[in-house]
């Protein structure tokens, strides 16, 4: 129960916003090419290997892309990109990019402002200050405040086909990460919800 309780709230994070599935897709494509567009190796090949763990469950035919091309190849020749990923037999590519990044700090006092003294030093005045000291008085807020930090992820997918270089679908995600979610852990669920819609609009199986 509990472990199903912590599936629940981490898949709650994650929302889709909007789809689009083109009027011309019959049916479910064929093997399809994953590319996550991120810098950072680790990430890229996180994502990808989970788009096709999840893919292949339902019976679609899904290989990375991570291993194959560097952004940077792709960038230089997008052409040349594809005619290798259709070499490979691939019918379809879906890439997937951060669309979108903002984040939101709100600080909370639960009761009220309370301040009390406090000496931050002293300060001389005159010849005199040898006997005597003039201290520097302030006041300390000792109130307890409590920071929420919020990260609002916008995640966007497109499945396009690489026969007929059109889009077949496309699908936006939001995810609404804390300070202290597991950025790991909700990877999955962030495929997951892509995956399903996609399942639903008929474009995978």
């Amino acid at each position: 129960l509990c472990a199903l309780t912590v599936l629940l709230v981490s898949c709650a994070a994650t929302s889709l916003k909007s789809s689009w599935k083109s009027p011309q897709c019959p049916g479910p494509v064929g093997k399809i090419a994953v590319l996550f567009i991120e810098e950072r190796g680790m990430l890229r090949q996180g994502f990808e290997n989970r788009f096709i763990t999840q893919l292949s469950r339902g019976g679609t035919t899904v290989v990375p892309t991570y291993d194959q091309l560097s952004l940077a190849e792709i960038k230089k020749d997008k052409q040349a990109a594809a005619e290798r990923l259709r070499a490979s037999g691939a019918e379809a590519v879906l890439i997937v990019r951060l669309a979108s990044l903002g984040t939101s700090y709100r600080e909370v006092r639960p009761g009220s402002e309370r301040y009390a003294e406090t000496i931050t030093g002293f300060e001389n005045v005159g010849w005199y200050d040898y006997y005597s000291t003039c201290y520097s008085v302030a006041f300390m807020d000792m109130s307890p405040t409590y920071g929420n930090l919020k990260a609002k992820v916008y995640i966007e997918a497109g499945l396009f086909d690489l026969q007929a270089e059109k889009p077949v679908w496309t699908g936006l995600t939001l995810t609404v990460l804390k300070e202290t979610t597991d950025r790991v852990a909700e990877m999955d669920p962030i495929v997951a919800k892509i995956v399903d819609a996609m399942r639903k609009d008929g474009v995978v199986r």
